[in-house]
């Protein structure tokens, strides 16, 4: 059965898109192609499209899983340079998409939205929004919203950091003016940002302290290059690209049990265990830095990743490895727990994001006056992370529990994005002006989640930020792509309430 794409009177409804990153361009282009809408704004802070692509610019800014199965699903792209493609290609993707689907006159640039409301009287939502550029104020409303703000947007600065009276800055705000040659250079954090610039930047600094919190489980990056006779091959011979798409894909897909710690899945993930202390054993002889840089928690508890040229790096004559905690900084110098210092000239913040703060306080308000940020507090309960009772006709893109351990993320926000289509279909077919999901649904599926979640590593007691303040993981699907896109195949009007429109 296909799409119902107007209402009976052969109007569409109002769409409010917030972001431009892969999941606001997702929904725009879908909603466009799947429903022919034409009646959608995209509101986006930045001056340009990209979301993390665009505000992350730090050297050796790259995305750990492989490009071809980082491209729309339905928008390949033939052209990646290599299997790990850099920002600066993801960038050109982004804003190549957006033009050919011709999505940059429907996009209000430096527009920052400063409160969401639903308003039950009017069936609609109320969005406030201020021009960055000249400090205008205005009002926009909406029948249909989508939240692709994206989780990784809000930069997470130690306040003990504010004490340094030296350059300083975050990896997703990185200082393009400042030249680290044969600079002394602090760098503190050891996720994924920090194992990327390491590498990047040590050649050219005079001496590096990194100080790490957490060792990080690494895995080699084969990073092979295209040539162009691939190029060529995969945009003119058919099946060659879709057959190499998927099988990046069920590559991907098959490692989710390694994630999991039932004595069933022992095998595999003892396995890449393995294969990861291999890989620190061979790349770093030295035995002390060596335990320094060997995780003690379990594989999969906080995010693999992918590099072969970080431990070579940290091996440098130039680099010292600090793994006892900052305790005090006066000036330029960062004092230890162990009583050691080190003055440098420039410190770089590897320290994450506010993963948590899905909304600031007071930024979304929905049925019955309801804050969003307080009805979620630090357990939000969703409908597969897609959407709540509180907030009728309004889709999270990438909201809570749906995040990955394993695959490359779009596949979520294209599942997520073609759910949506469908209710929007739905409601026009039935001639509703709301829907929302009903709370016994969402206790369902929350329920379901946590006890699904006792059999996966994350849920056990390494900390990082899939979990919150309490333990629970609130970042993560507990399962495969492909299950996650099962369950949404299809609409689920039973587990929904609608209002007819007047």
């Amino acid at each position: 059965m296909g799409l119902t794409k107007t209402y009976k009177d052969g109007s569409t409804p109002v769409v409010a898109i917030i972001g431009s990153g892969f999941s606001g361009l997702c929904a725009a282009i879908r909603i466009q192609t799947q429903l022919n809408i034409s009646t959608f704004t995209i509101f986006e802070l930045e001056p340009d499209i990209g979301g993390t692509w665009w505000s992350n610019t730090y050297p050796g800014c790259a995305c750990d899983v492989k490009a071809h199965n980082y491209a729309f699903s339905f928008e390949p792209n033939y052209n990646w340079s290599c299997n790990y493609a850099p920002q600066p290609e993801i960038w050109d993707y982004l804003r190549n998409t957006a033009r050919k689907y011709r999505l940059y006159e429907k996009i209000q640039f430096r527009t920052e939205i400063t409160h969401v409301a639903w308003h039950e009287g009017r069936q609609k939502w109320v969005l406030d929004h201020v021009n960055l550029n000249n400090g205008e104020q205005g009002q926009t409303e909406a029948d249909i919203v989508f939240s692709g703000m994206g989780p990784l947007r809000i930069p997470q600065i130690p306040k003990e950091f504010e004490n340094f009276e030296g350059p300083k800055w975050h990896t997703a705000q990185w200082n393009h003016a400042y030249d680290l040659t044969n600079k002394r250079v602090a760098v503190v954090g050891s996720g994924a940002s920090a194992i990327q610039v390491v590498p990047s930047i040590v050649k050219k600094v005079k001496s590096l302290d990194y100080y790490q919190r957490t060792a990080s489980y690494i895995v080699p990056r084969r990073n092979a290059t295209y040539s162009a006779l691939w190029k060529w091959i995969f945009r003119s011979v058919p099946f060659v690209h879709f057959i190499y798409y998927k099988l990046l894909y069920w590559s991907s897909e098959f490692t989710v049990a390694a994630f999991s710690s039932k004595m069933k899945d022992l095998i595999p993930r003892k396995v890449m265990t393995l294969m990861a202390w291999f890989f620190c054993y061979v790349q770093v002889r030295d035995k002390v830095l060596r335990k320094k840089l060997t995780p003690t928690y379990d594989m999969g508890c906080r995010r693999i990743v992918v590099s072969s040229n970080y431990y070579p790096a940290l091996t440098r004559k130039n680099v010292s490895v600090h793994t006892e905690p900052i305790v005090g900084i006066k000036a330029q110098t960062l004092r230890l727990r162990d009583g050691s210092e080190q003055e440098v000239d420039a410190l770089i913040l590897a320290t994450g994001f506010h993963v948590q703060d899905i909304f600031p306080k007071g930024f979304m308000v929905g049925k019955e006056g309801q804050c969003i940020n307080k009805v979620f507090g630090k357990n939000p309960h969703t409908y597969y992370g897609l959407t709540c009772p509180e907030t009728p006709n309004l889709f999270f893109l990438l909201g809570p529990n749906t995040g990955l351990g394993h695959n490359s993320i779009l596949f979520m926000v294209e599942a997520q994005v073609e759910y949506a289509i469908k209710a929007i279909s739905y409601m026009m077919e039935k001639n509703l002006s709301s829907i929302q999901v009903t709370k016994e649904a969402c206790k369902e599926f929350i329920d379901e989640l946590d006890e699904r979640m006792k059999g996966m590593v994350w849920s056990s007691t390494c900390k990082s930020w899939y979990q919150n303040d309490e333990g629970r993981v609130t970042a993560l699907w507990w399962s495969s792509c492909s299950h996650y896109w099962w369950r949404l195949r299809s609409f689920h009007p039973k587990r929904f309430v609608g209002v007819k429109r007047i």
